[in-house]
């Protein structure tokens, strides 16, 4: 068994390099006359265009043959990005944006290590590192047991772990699939909970909303014991998740007036620049948090539920709105007024609240599994430090 922090000491180490205990082959790319879409071809792979979750994922196919990989051989991209690597289950041509390595897991998981930390940018001081060359990949070092027993265990032991965080992304996505599918059902009219059939009303943001604000004005300092400050930058683009104790505080010389802080149920808008349309409900309890200036608030009246109205800005309507509305002369932006213009769908308060609490609860799924992603990706870049490092 590995003990943590001893890895290093189980056995002695040893540094080789790579051209040394594994064969690689550079590609060529086939002449463009060549290229097909008909799948009975050779797979191409030109870059990382051609890899999904570090696996080669068929999308071009050629009639020519260059140079070529095995199934269950290592793909490292050597032009930018440089260093991404992957494995394929099919027999490949290679292009030139890639090198095909005959390595097992223990080679792989390295070369995941070095991709990880950044090893490819660090050769060129800093800035992108356009292409590696076949004399460089020979040479590179690589730090590994003396065993090869324990080469092995080690890179069995990361597979397990590749294999947990695989499975939990496919949970993951599969959650994020019914999520979606249920928003379009559901919005669209095309499914509802049982004993609601009356006709849904169409009304605009504003008709339901007792007020909206534009945030302060302040710049970000480290949290200073009183006061939480939300900026665009701090809601996930994915989840719409806030980490509250990550959140900064204003420099501000006074303290914000009471109604400046959000309360739970208010549904915060980005107004400009590549992220006008985020939005954000705060589910919080918590009575420290202000926004900042380049987010908008909406407090909606008491009988709206604040989840049902979030939820539609997930949708497809709110999507197109954002499209038309955001248009400017110069970089994309929408005022209050014009969100207040956005036209949704109202229902009773009670179903409002059957599916604002369905998807509430979905949400709060989605935000555990990405949690533990999280984590399971942080233990493995830890076990990577311990062994390689």
């Amino acid at each position: 068994m590995i003990e943590p922090g001893r890895c290093h000491a189980v056995n002695a180490w040893e540094q080789r390099k790579l051209g040394r205990i594994c064969r690689i082959t550079m590609g060529q790319s086939p002449k463009g006359q060549n290229y097909t879409n008909d799948f009975n071809q050779y797979i191409l792979v030109q870059g990382n265009a051609d890899i999904v979750d570090r696996w080669v994922q068929p999308r071009v196919w050629t009639k020519e043959v260059t140079k070529t990989a095995e199934a269950g051989d290592l793909i490292l991209s050597v032009r930018a990005p440089v260093g991404v690597v992957a494995k394929t289950a099919f027999p490949i041509v290679l292009g030139r944006g890639v090198a095909g390595i005959k390595g097992g897991e223990y080679i792989y998981q390295f070369l995941f290590m070095l991709e990880a930390n950044n090893y490819w940018k660090s050769l060129s001081s800093g800035s992108t590192f356009d292409s590696i060359t076949k004399e460089q990949l020979i040479d590179l070092p690589v730090r590994q047991p003396a065993s090869e027993q324990e080469r092995n265990r080690i890179g069995k032991l990361l597979h397990i772990l590749d294999s947990i965080l695989a499975a939990e992304k496919r949970k993951l996505d599969l959650l994020q699939k019914k999520k979606r599918a249920l928003l379009r059902q559901i919005f669209e009219q095309k499914l509802r909970f049982a004993g609601y059939n009356n006709p849904w009303e169409r009304c605009r943001l504003g008709d339901i909303t007792e007020f909206a604000d534009y945030g302060i004005a302040a710049s970000a300092i480290p949290y200073d014991g009183t006061v939480r400050y939300l900026r665009i930058t701090d809601i996930d683009d994915e989840t719409r998740q806030v980490n509250i104790y990550e959140l900064p505080s204003p420099d501000m010389k006074h303290r914000s007036r009471k109604e400046d802080y959000l309360r739970q149920g208010d549904l915060v808008f980005a107004r400009t620049g590549a992220s006008v349309g985020k939005t954000y409900l705060n589910r919080s309890d918590r009575d420290d948090i202000v926004h900042a200036g380049f987010l908008i608030r909406f407090r909606l009246k008491d009988n709206i539920c604040p989840e049902f109205i979030y939820q539609q800005t997930l949708g497809e309507n709110y999507r197109k709105f954002i499209a038309i509305t955001s248009q400017r002369s110069g970089q994309p932006g929408i005022n209050s007024s014009e969100y207040a213009d956005w036209t949704l769908y109202l229902t009773s308060i009670e179903e409002q609240n059957q599916i604002g609490g369905l998807f509430g609860q979905l949400d709060e799924l989605i935000a555990a599994l990405t949690q533990k992603i999280d984590l399971l990706m942080i233990k493995k870049k830890a076990l990577l430090q311990q062994m390689f490092v």
